[in-house]
């Protein structure tokens, strides 16, 4: 028996009235029941949405009250003893107020009879957990198969169709198909398979496709292929070298993790728009030589009670899944807007600023979280101290050397570089540009280049376009001072 089933036969044990399974696998949570229930003699119920209730071995109609509400009103007319009742659907069968009264009364009533031992196991895709349940239910998350049950999948699927997997081949999809359940495994495998009758390395950028399209589509994390490379940032002469020295104990973490280092955590940039900050975490990821996954923010709000702390938690469980990784939290300012107002939203963005401190505190697995925002004013300080990320840093405007560098790698990017182009001029022009807007310089140039009869690219045509252009820096020169004295009175850690 595995460690989850053994803690949740000890909560069943020890007379806990709700177990709480949180996953989208029903195969998967059927087998740990089954292995979590093997010797228990009590009569076993389920109810689901399609049938009513059925005997849950021999699944034969019990009777067909399929509303919720309407079972648990005929089981508290019920002298239940000895029984194990398991509910499908849970996340559904809870919006119905009628139908939480009716469970709480059902579960006070079994705490009432000495003998009755009547465990109640709910499966739902997320937890939706009403606050008059909160303390009769246990939540239990059940796991993304790991390496070695990915590898016992490989290993019994090639198996059954009569083919062989190289061990090098089976380590790199061992790799690839990290972050998914069991099933979107075999059915990538099957379709694989389908291609051509084998597993190889053919099938590793199919997977990796599909991998991508799977994730995305939980609405909450993107898997972004990052093509950057860490050599495309200018300037940051602190947070490169910084970034790098992460890298070092990343890519040779057994040997530091005996040497007693710690898991790197993450860094926090924040700082002017257009400055490198979303370039940063792309190549950060090239240079960790991890996958990059993207946490969207927005997404994560959900509109019914306990809904956003479900998609947080899910959406770190993916990340730890893939894990080593890099999970880029875009804008996290919107995340914990409102802490502390004392209004509904303000519950929920208190609730999931606690889980995700509590993760940042105590996580172990190899996710190097990189947070980016515009503006960290407003955050609770208890986020920014050490612990939580690694190190904080600001990124202003880039100051004349690293306009210098910027200029050159989106010159030799477009393979523009030539000698009618002056770095020193257009770096000394550019005072308060962004790196976005040195690199929309760039681009507009190279287009009106092109439309002049295919023109070399020169330092004339290149200050035009600047003299042209109003940059972030000008065009929120109010927005920018108050960023910049925000940031100094903080004290923080400058990139450059």
């Amino acid at each position: 028996m595995n460690t989850l089933a053994q803690e949740i036969q000890a909560h069943i044990n020890s007379h806990y009235p709700i177990i709480y399974l949180i996953t989208q696998e029903e195969d998967q949570a059927n087998l740990l029941i089954d292995q979590v229930l093997a010797g228990d003699e009590r009569k076993k119920i389920e109810w689901n949405l399609g049938c009513g209730f059925v005997n849950y071995k021999s699944v034969n109609t019990i009777n067909s009250w399929c509303s919720f509400t309407d079972a648990l009103e005929n089981l508290l007319l019920q002298d239940l003893e000895q029984h194990v009742i398991i509910i499908r659907d849970a996340h559904v069968a809870l919006t119905e107020p009628l139908a939480v009264a009716r469970l709480k009364m059902l579960v006070n009533k079994f705490f009432a009879n000495e003998d009755a031992h009547v465990t109640i196991i709910m499966i739902g895709a997320q937890a939706y957990i009403p606050h008059e349940l909160e303390k009769l239910i246990t939540l239990f998350d059940l796991p993304l198969p790991n390496r070695d049950k990915i590898n016992d999948i490989l290993t019994k699927f090639a198996h059954v169709y009569e083919i062989e997997i190289e061990q090098e081949i089976k380590q790199r999809l061992n790799y690839a198909l990290q972050g998914l359940s069991y099933q979107e495994i075999l059915h990538l495998l099957m379709q694989s398979y389908q291609n051509d009758g084998a597993i190889d390395e053919n099938d590793i950028p199919l997977i990796q496709q599909q991998k991508s399209q799977i994730i995305k589509k939980s609405g909450i994390l993107e898997m972004i292929e990052v093509q950057d490379k860490f050599s495309d940032i200018g300037g940051l002469y602190t947070l490169k070298p910084w970034l790098e020295k992460k890298a070092k104990i990343i890519k040779n973490f057994t040997k530091a993790q005996q040497f007693g280092v710690e898991a790197p955590k993450g860094v926090l940039i924040a700082g002017m728009p257009g400055c490198g900050k979303s370039l940063t975490a792309k190549a950060t990821a090239a240079l960790f030589e991890m996958p990059l996954l993207k946490l969207d923010i927005g997404s994560i709000m959900g509109k019914y009670v306990g809904e956003s702390e479900a998609n947080m938690r899910k959406a770190i469980k993916v990340a730890e899944a893939v894990s080593p990784s890099v999970l880029w939290v875009d804008e996290l300012e919107k995340a914990f807007v409102g802490i502390g107002q004392g209004n509904a939203s303000s519950e929920v963005a208190t609730r999931l600023f606690g889980f995700f401190l509590t993760w940042m505190q105590e996580k172990t697995s190899q996710v190097f979280v990189i947070a980016t925002a515009n503006d960290i004013s407003n955050l609770p300080p208890e986020l920014m101290r050490k612990g939580r990320f690694d190190e904080v840093f600001y990124v202003d405007f880039p100051a004349l050397q690293e306009r210098h560098e910027i200029f050159k790698v989106h010159l030799n990017k477009r393979n523009k570089m030539n000698h009618n182009i002056s770095i020193n001029e257009l770096a000394e022009a550019t005072e308060n540009y962004s790196g976005a807007d040195i690199e929309s310089i760039i681009k507009e140039a190279i287009e009106e280049s092109f439309i002049d009869n295919q023109a070399p690219l020169d330092t004339r045509r290149l200050r035009k376009v600047i003299k042209e252009t109003h940059p972030l820096g000008e065009i929120m020169s109010h927005k920018v001072k108050e960023y910049k004295k925000r940031f100094e009175d903080m004290k923080i850690k400058s990139a450059s």
